[in-house]
């Protein structure tokens, strides 16, 4: 007996900030290292996406390290003091190790570059950081994902994805016991990369609704038509 309809919501209706309003994507769910970065970059070299306030502050950390760590090799002493004194300065606890791979990092890093905020990650937070870039469907529909592979051990194309759109939105429809529909709950995301089939779709809103797929029957869009109505005035 079918108890759930899960129904795709049309593609003007669905709305993906709903997947990304929680702490699990920052810093606040309690480990650094769960911060997902998705960083868009726009004309003139802004940029915005997902926990870009603190992209930006890292741009500004390592830029002030680069410039710090010049300094002492040209030996200009005039805001720090010694390696350990800029590396401190920055919030970055100083073992020899590390500033060793600071300086070998600081040699080519550019805060503009994706790649380079990740490494410097993998340093200070002695865990591999990683880029992957995804596109979307429009030109210039593009982000940069900075993470954590061992935090992210699902991989992220799937978020950058729902974050560019590149996604299908569910609900999930209770029905009473006289099959008519009883309740909805929206919010159920499935990215372009996870699915191949309806089959594949069905598989993953019941695992996200924790309901029974043979208690269930999948309604997708096979098509839809807009319909114009004029109202006329005589005279």
């Amino acid at each position: 007996m079918e108890k759930y309809i899960i129904r795709e919501v049309e593609p003007d209706r669905a709305d993906f900030s709903w997947y990304f309003d929680n702490d699990g994507f920052n810093a606040n769910s309690g480990d650094f290292c769960n911060t997902l970065f998705l960083v868009k970059f726009n004309r003139f070299w802004s940029f915005d996406g997902l926990n870009i306030d603190e992209y930006k502050r890292l741009q500004e950390q390592t830029e002030t390290i680069i410039n710090g760590f010049e300094d002492m090799d040209n030996g200009d002493k005039t805001y720090y003091t010694s390696y350990k004194n800029v590396m401190e300065s920055n919030r970055i606890p100083y073992t020899s190790h590390k500033c060793h791979l600071l300086r070998e990092w600081a040699k080519s890093a550019d805060p503009d570059k994706p790649e380079s905020i990740a490494w410097f990650l993998s340093i200070t937070t002695g865990k591999t950081w990683e880029t992957l870039g995804v596109y979307g469907y429009c030109q210039g529909d593009y982000v940069d994902v900075v993470y954590c592979p061992e935090h992210y051990t699902n991989g992220v194309k799937h978020h950058a994805e729902i974050w560019l759109g590149c996604a299908k939105e569910f609900c999930v429809i209770d029905l009473d016991e006289n099959g008519e529909e009883a309740d909805s709950c929206y919010g159920y995301y499935v990215a372009d990369s996870q699915a191949r089939d309806d089959e594949d779709y069905k598989r993953l809103v019941c695992e996200y609704a924790c309901i029974n797929p043979e208690e269930a029957r999948l309604e997708m869009i096979d098509g839809y038509t807009t319909k114009t109505v004029c109202n006329y005035r005589v005279s």
